[in-house]
């Protein structure tokens, strides 16, 4: 099972989807294994074991192998013949892009173990995949190569039996100085005069085998039984210190959170182009992003984490992938958490499902398989992890470590189901969950909450409080604990309650000690809902993720400034994800409020109207500078860009690009994607790198309202006080 942390978004061919097995149906592989990097050569000799002769259908068994990998048997009496290939509906890839060919293995009557020999050249070089307006990045589906080696299931280097698990030892021969890593332990690593030998044995049942292979400088550190171990391309011993530390670290937190670690070891391996892939019992981080110091604490421990979701508990994704968003949950949001700044992460979270999940882009969890999108990211993803956020804050954080460890102990080396992961919080908590597993499982969408009316009268010395929340979305109620904060005149702390919403309207009643000020629902973005507009400040997002986009360009630009804000331009517009329009800004007479914008150039005529929004957030635009607050930002050798509400239409937004560096432009085409939550951005340079980055305040967010007084007056500067929560689990 392939993982890619958040930090790059894929694409998967989809190849024969798994179906749920019994223990027995896993075949072994015994693989011996040669091979010649210089030429992309391999050679193997695979004795396979069927551990359940029942997988034997009327002597014969079906198997796939890479293209150019033609096998025979040297097993007595066992025939290998091409099969012909049955339309699956699980296959999403075209005839002519298969990598493989399929093959039927005929044996004799009760034979469970026999040979296959084959070898060729597996060479697919690193293409760029997706486009640069939605994030890009490179892939292959195998290469031996003598820059490294990359091996997995794309590349059918080894024979797959349809959807089973399997079991395997690999012992590997290539040129001394290589090494080689795969799943589980090694039990051998030497080197002769020209050649070094390494084996690797996983007993643990596996959904494919990767093989790995580089020049690696090694260093190690064992912790009760388990290997942490770190393979760089380049020696680096305090670099790989710091991640031996940290490994132990995460290994101690997610072995007490959620039950012990369940491989030998947990290497990280330095990859030789930019990756963030999890394997079983090790990861795979390309050479830039293994140096990044936030990634020990970001996306490392998400790597990790996987371990136990997706590589130790395996997800059948007939029925829905409820693995990317519980290892989100429990690596990205718990590490923000512990950093007193879930509230953040969840908003962030909220958002982007709103700017990117339109209502006719919406899907249920159980068809989320793999991201290969922002829509797919927000609902897989963002929609799943909130999901077990409000599990956890239903059911408390006691009774959710116990399904998390139930959940675990009960489907170790199985494929689970969103079902399974039902059964296991129904048996702790002791209540069914059905309702809470339909409507946010099995039921697309989200509910939208308005306030409705809110007063209040005195009656003796207690205040009565009244409002109203309405639920807007399409179709029937979802049933809410709505959390709602009341801040009170002359108190410290709010008042607060959880409302439970069964209907489509709510109508509450509070009797408070004190004349309330303000009323928040959902202060601190604890429900699973679609975002009114102005709750998030404006962001790169709401631009990215709109369906329908014009760029703007400055038709008084210099023409060599015009040439490449243009190529920019078209080179977004190829996006298959969005309809996106190019103008110059003497083509318009006023900015449209039917789709987002994007407005490139200090020269754009519409730059007053940008600056006059951007003033609402302590923006001045000059000359040749702009002031942000207390700080200010010199014109010449930077690359700015801000987001804003559309004046035309505020539900809309407005992203200003500006530069004097033309050859900045073509980096902050590959660069904003990546930076898509932020409303504010300073780059410096021809590269350019960002030397800062800051989102907006929320600006009058119709889920917080203010109450009118007695007197008539509104009250003013209501200091926010937000819950100090503890984490889940602590580092």
């Amino acid at each position: 099972m392939k993982h890619f942390s958040r930090l790059f978004p894929f694409f998967i061919i989809l190849v024969n989807l798994p179906v749920s097995l019994s223990a027995k149906e896993i075949i072994h592989h015994e693989l011996k294994v040669l091979l010649r990097p210089e030429t992309s050569f391999i050679e193997v000799e695979d004795k396979i074991t069927l551990q359940e002769k029942n997988l034997v259908k009327a002597g014969k068994l079906t198997f796939r192998l890479h293209k150019n990998l033609t096998p025979v048997s040297t097993t007595a009496g066992v025939k290998i013949f091409p099969a012909k290939i049955h339309f699956d509906i699980s296959v999403n890839v075209k005839h002519k892009a298969r990598k493989w060919k399929q093959y039927e293995a005929v044996l004799p009557p009760k034979t469970q173990t026999f040979t296959l020999k084959y070898k060729g050249i597996i060479y697919h070089p690193l293409k760029r995949l997706g486009e640069e307006y939605d994030d890009s990045f490179s892939a292959t589906a195998g290469l031996i190569s003598s820059t490294g080696i990359y091996l997995g299931d794309a590349a059918f280097w080894y024979p797959k039996f349809n959807h089973y698990l399997l079991t395997f030892t690999l012992d590997v021969r290539i040129p001394k100085g290589w090494n080689i890593i795969s799943q589980g332990k090694r039990a051998l690593h030497s080197e002769g005069k020209e050649w070094a030998s390494v084996r690797w044995k996983s007993p643990e049942p596996q959904e494919q085998i990767y093989l790995i292979g580089n020049k690696f400088t090694e260093y190690n550190r064992e912790w009760q039984g388990v290997q942490a171990t770190v393979f760089l391309r380049q020696p680096d011993k305090q670099l790989a210190q710091r991640y031996l530390e940290t490994t132990i670290g995460y290994l101690k937190m997610y072995g007490k959170l959620i039950g012990s670690y369940p491989y030998k070891k947990f290497a990280l391996v330095e990859n030789f182009w930019e990756t963030g892939y999890g394997m079983p019992s090790f990861t795979l981080l390309g050479p830039k992003v293994i140096r990044f110091p936030f990634i020990l604490h970001s996306s490392y421990p998400h790597e990790i984490l996987h371990n136990w979701w997706g590589n130790g508990v395996f997800v059948d994704y007939r029925k829905g992938n409820w693995c990317e968003g519980l290892t989100s949950y429990l690596a990205d949001h718990l590490i923000k958490e512990q950093q007193g700044r879930g509230l953040q992460y969840r908003r962030t979270a909220l958002q982007r499902y709103t700017d990117y999940v339109s209502k006719n882009k919406d899907f249920p969890l159980t068809e989320f398989r793999f991201r290969h999108s922002s829509v797919t990211q927000a609902v897989g993803y963002d929609k799943t992890l909130m999901f077990y956020h409000m599990l956890r804050r239903e059911l408390g954080d006691d009774i959710f470590v116990k399904g998390l460890q139930r959940f675990y102990k009960d489907n170790k080396f199985r494929r689970a189901t969103f079902e399974d992961i039902r059964i296991a919080f129904a048996e702790v908590s002791g209540r069914k969950l059905a309702t809470e597993f339909n409507q946010w499982v099995r039921r697309p969408g989200a509910p939208e909450l308005h306030i409705g009316e809110v007063n209040y009268k005195r009656e003796a010395d207690r205040y009565i409080l009244t409002a109203t929340i309405e639920q807007t979305q399409p179709g029937p109620a979802y049933k809410l604990p709505v959390p709602i904060a009341v801040y009170l005149k002359d108190q410290e702390k709010p008042y607060r309650s959880t409302q439970v919403m069964n209907d489509k309207q709510l109508r509450i009643s509070l009797s408070l000690p004190a004349a309330p000020y303000r009323l928040d629902v959902d202060p601190e973005f604890d429900l699973f809902r679609r975002l009114a507009r102005n709750e998030t400040p404006p962001a790169l997002s709401q631009v990215f993720g709109a369906g329908n986009v014009l760029i703007i360009l400055p038709a008084g630009a210099a023409e060599k400034m015009k040439r490449e804000y243009h190529k920019l331009g078209a080179a977004w517009a190829k996006s298959r994800s969005s309809r996106i329009e190019i103008k110059y800004d003497n083509e318009i007479e006023k900015l449209p409020g039917d789709r987002a914008v994007w407005l490139f150039g200090w020269e754009n005529s519409f730059r007053s109207q940008m600056a006059a929004q951007l003033s609402d957030y302590g923006v001045s635009i000059h000359d040749l500078k702009v002031n942000f607050d207390d700080t200010g930002v010199d014109r010449k050798n930077h690359s700015l860009v801000f987001a804003a509400g559309n004046p035309v239409n505020p539900s809309n937004a407005i992203v200003w690009v500006v530069t004097d560096n033309i050859a900045a432009i073509s980096g902050l085409g590959r660069k904003l994607p990546h930076y898509r939550k932020y409303s504010f951005l300073v780059f410096e340079g021809d590269e350019p790198a960002n030397i800062l980055k800051e989102q907006w305040p929320t600006i009058n967010s119709p889920m917080s309202v203010l109450i009118r007084q007695e007197d008539g007056s509104f009250p003013k500067n209501i200091k926010e006080r937000r819950t100090q929560r503890k984490a889940l689990a602590y580092f």
